[in-house]
């Protein structure tokens, strides 16, 4: 079971070192690989149920934050509210396609496509993508799913006042096969975004972070391709044991960001990062492509020197994320 689920991350390098060093992992590990993976929501839940089984045989308590149980009761919840859109007039469910760009991330957008039932979202996106897919290359898009409660109160829908946020938002690839979940935390005005993705629970950081124990050493110069969830291939540097890392901004500039948090390409704050770098990353060699020249002229010894300096004036760049709806303005 355990090895079955080391076998959904894509990363060769890690796969490998978590084969062969099974004791670095927790349970809790296992349970976010298993929610992180890119992979359809119903085979997450089927593999959360063996490993709650597997716990059950076992007299070790292995889970401290994300037990199986509750995951897979946040996805019957959100899986059950889109059985329930019947075409009634109390749900609408509205989609929207993503286009990755390398430049922009995925803000290049399609829609929004209103219907009334999962099944005419289901069709909808099938004839979508029978007409465009001969014009368009469709392997770098993706499907956000929103469904809205058209009984809530606009006036309590932070952070934007006076307009209904949805209650449910499901994330699927271009054939329409659900991989992510997110939905409005139960409270008074569903002020935060829960989401099953890398850190299970949580919008923070768009979601994706995972902290799994890597073999990436220091100078490591990684190629990351997060398709479709991300533009890619992108690369970057490993600054030290934390991940945090250098990467190329697209105009001969060096940013410094943190591969588990998502913040190790150009244009990742205007993604809808929900799969993890660190499932995706794999060492290369040098010499790089052209366009990351500026990257693979950094030398061991300058790297704490250019990540302090990048890191004073993080605070600087005007970007601000909006979390609660893993975007940015």
């Amino acid at each position: 079971m355990h090895e079955e689920i080391i076998n959904l991350i894509d990363s060769p390098e890690l796969r490998e070192h978590l084969l062969h060093n099974p004791q670095l992992l927790s349970g809790d590990h296992y349970t976010q690989i298993i929610g992180g993976a890119s992979i359809e929501i119903n085979r997450k839940r089927e593999m959360l149920s063996r490993l709650v089984a597997a716990e059950r045989g076992s007299s070790d308590k292995t889970f401290d934050w994300y037990g199986p149980e509750r995951c897979i009761d946040y996805i019957d919840d959100c899986l059950g509210a889109l059985k329930a859109v019947d075409g009634n007039g109390k749900t609408l469910l509205i989609s929207e396609i993503s286009f990755v760009d390398n430049e922009v991330g995925s803000a290049i957008t399609h829609g929004p496509f209103p219907v009334a039932s999962w099944q005419a979202a289901l069709a909808a996106m099938e004839a979508y993508a029978g007409k465009w897919s001969e014009m368009t290359d469709l392997s770098s898009s993706y499907w956000m799913i929103e469904l809205f409660n058209l009984a809530n109160d606009p006036s309590c829908s932070y952070p934007y006042d006076g307009f209904l946020q949805p209650d449910y938002t499901y994330y699927a690839n271009i054939s329409g096969e659900i991989q992510y979940l997110c939905r409005e935390e139960v409270g008074e005005c569903g002020e935060v975004r829960d989401c099953i993705v890398g850190e299970i629970f949580g919008p923070w950081f768009k979601g994706a972070y995972v902290d799994l124990p890597t073999p990436y050493k220091k100078g490591d110069i990684l190629e990351i391709d997060c398709r479709p969830w991300a533009p890619g291939p992108c690369y970057c540097l490993v600054a030290n044991s934390k991940l945090d890392c250098l990467y190329p901004d697209g105009d001969e500039q060096i940013r410094c960001g943190s591969i588990p948090y998502g913040s190790c390409f150009a244009g990742w704050a205007r993604t809808n990062l929900m799969l993890s770098p660190v499932f995706r990353a794999r060492r290369v060699a040098r010499p790089l492509p052209e366009a990351c020249a500026t990257l693979q002229a950094i030398e061991l010894n300058q790297i704490d020197n250019l990540l302090e300096e990048c890191a004073s004036s993080k605070e600087e760049e005007p970007i601000w994320l909006d979390i609660y709806r893993h975007r940015a303005r």
